[in-house]
């Protein structure tokens, strides 16, 4: 678990890094921002966990959707399989051909290095291996139709936009991807206190789609 979540949060904090060059700010500074935020985090979450507990009626249950806690069990499950089955049996098993995926991990990197150097402005210098593993992670626990819309608007705005519309996309792209961030956060909030007490059923309040609470019940079943 500890070195999982070690090895997660050094991706998350590469990934804002990266991000930070292309908006032009200076490493030490955003360092700064992320040590603050981060110790700011551990009381917020820590404390809106808590009142979500004690506040919303058979949260982390099918019956509490959207308060599934997909992550969390997912997360649970992971530490039951590691902690209580242990990789021994986990993988002495039919899975046992999963442990060359440690050794995959460590030499996948490699030909993309290798091509980035012999092809310096060619695609390969936009491959980036352990950044695009990190989100194979969000899979598991994740309704599919996620990751569809992931590739589509990173498609859209970092290589048509960027390509054909290069002013634009400098200008507007971070901004716009901020804003959009903050405004989901602040209007979830909005939501949430202007509708706690008022009761709403309308289509969108409605889950429609069997597979959103274990989205891979179809596949599993098959």
């Amino acid at each position: 678990m500890f070195g999982y979540i070690t090895m997660k949060q050094s991706l998350m904090l590469t990934k804002d890094q990266k991000l930070g060059r292309y908006m032009r700010i200076p490493p030490r500074h955003l360092f700064i921002c992320q040590v603050l935020g981060t110790i700011i985090a551990v009381f917020v979450q820590l404390g809106t966990s808590f009142w979500l507990m004690n506040s919303v009626d058979n949260i982390c249950t099918d019956d509490g959707f959207p308060f599934t806690c997909r992550q969390g069990r997912l997360f649970y499950s992971t530490m039951v399989i590691w902690g209580v089955i242990g990789p021994q049996r986990q993988f002495g098993g039919k899975y046992g051909v999963m442990y060359w995926m440690f050794l995959v991990g460590v030499f996948l990197p490699l030909p993309f290095w290798l091509l980035r150097r012999r092809y310096p402005r060619s695609i390969w210098r936009h491959v980036n291996i352990p950044v695009a593993l990190t989100y194979i992670g969000y899979m598991p626990n994740a309704p599919t139709h996620d990751f569809v819309m992931f590739t589509l608007f990173c498609f859209v705005f970092n290589y048509v936009l960027m390509k054909y519309k290069s002013a634009w996309w400098q200008k507007y792209n971070f901004t716009l991807t901020a804003a959009l961030d903050s405004g989901l956060a602040v209007s979830g909030i909005i939501g949430y206190f202007a509708l706690q007490h008022v009761h709403v059923s309308w289509w969108g309040t409605k889950n429609h789609c069997p597979l959103s609470k274990q989205p891979f019940t179809a596949i599993v079943s098959t």
